[in-house]
């Protein structure tokens, strides 16, 4: 890499950084101003939803990610042409299709630091949804204070505390014959989920029972048990942002029905997480070709006042070409792409009518 590359790379760098703080703070702002009609409900007070908003403020760079460098490599672009460095680049000797595959270069490590980010984003934008959801019921959490009991024909199971949902503690199962006598009782310390069908109980007490009165009783470290309640009944309804990557494969892999709408909700949200790196790269494109286009016209804030136009445009743009596709029996995989593959088209369209 040359110093020439080096010095537009750390420019859209400090564009990338300055972007991504102004656009979060903003829709922090709103987040907040959001949350805070809800203030007073139940034990919801200014410092939860504080907490609340600074909890999804990683999810929210991540799903802001394309715009940013798309507004990053603009406002970049616009600051080396107020400088006439982008008319001494050119004499140079660097040609158009040079300061593209810069740009693309810079976004695409800022993509892959979104990457990182987005390890930690979802977990914490799960935290403030559970946060909002228990501090504004009136029961509170009581996943954690007091359980959960189930029942499924003459067996009933009694769960203490579920607040690390792949460790339930307290497991309590009793089983009953037709005259409500008891006939089994299992109480386990607690669970590791193997998975929705199967939990592996721990340090386990089994006890039977004839004639009510206990029959056998025997002490176990481990067993399998499949858990009495329907595999896809949920505890607690979550939106989709807030799972993970891994998490959307796995609901997407194991959907008996993808035309359902909360399976629907996850493939897309599914495809667009997976789209977001080539998205970045194509609005990177695209901005990098709009600027050369406009090298030298209107000043720097006209420039960006476009660019900023464009941007709502291209979002707008996206979700009515993903809606609509959706509605068309278009695979998800395919409408999520598609905008990427648009925005690359006209971008190599505007870099042939550059200057």
């Amino acid at each position: 890499m040359n110093l020439s590359a080096r010095y537009v790379m750390a420019e859209l760098a400090r564009n990338f950084a300055v972007v991504a703080a102004g656009l979060v703070v903003l829709f922090d702002l709103i987040g907040f101003l959001s949350e805070a009609e809800d203030i007073g409900d139940a034990r919801y007070d200014l410092l939860d939803a504080l907490i609340v908003v600074a909890y999804s403020s990683p999810a929210l760079l991540v799903d802001l990610s394309p715009f940013i460098v798309m507004l990053g490599t603009l406002a970049a672009f616009a600051n080396l042409d107020a400088r006439s460095e982008v008319t001494a680049l050119r004499a140079a000797g660097e040609s158009r299709a040079w300061f593209v595959t810069t740009a693309t270069m810079a976004s695409a490590v800022f993509m892959m630091c979104i990457g990182a980010v987005e390890t930690i984003a979802r977990p914490a934008h799960l935290e403030a949804s559970l946060l909002r959801m228990y501090e504004t019921a009136k029961t509170g959490n009581p996943l954690k204070d007091t359980g959960f009991w189930a029942r499924s024909g003459s067996t009933y199971v009694n769960v203490e505390n579920i607040e690390n949902a792949q460790h339930p503690t307290g497991i309590r199962i009793y089983d009953f014959d037709d005259e409500g006598a008891i006939t089994g009782f299992r109480r386990a310390v607690g669970a590791s989920v193997d998975s929705a069908h199967a939990w592996r109980l721990e340090q386990v007490i089994d006890k039977r029972y004839a004639s009510g009165a206990p029959e056998a009783i025997s002490t176990l470290e481990t067993t399998l048990w499949a858990p009495i309640w329907p595999s896809e009944n949920a505890l607690y309804s979550l939106t989709v942002t807030s799972l993970s990557l891994v998490e959307l494969l796995d609901s997407a892999a194991g959907a008996s029905n993808p035309s359902e709408s909360t399976t629907l909700a996850t493939h897309v949200e599914l495809w667009r997480r997976i789209a977001l790196p080539i998205a970045g790269i194509a609005y990177t494109a695209f901005a990098c070709a709009f600027a050369l286009s406009l090298r030298g016209r209107g000043g720097k804030s006209l420039q960006l006042a476009i660019g900023a136009a464009a941007a709502l445009l291209l979002y707008l743009s996206e979700q009515v070409t993903v809606n609509a596709g959706i509605l068309a029996g278009v695979p998800v995989a395919l409408v999520s792409i598609l905008p990427s593959a648009v925005v690359i088209a006209v971008a190599l369209a505007l870099l042939r009518r550059a200057p």
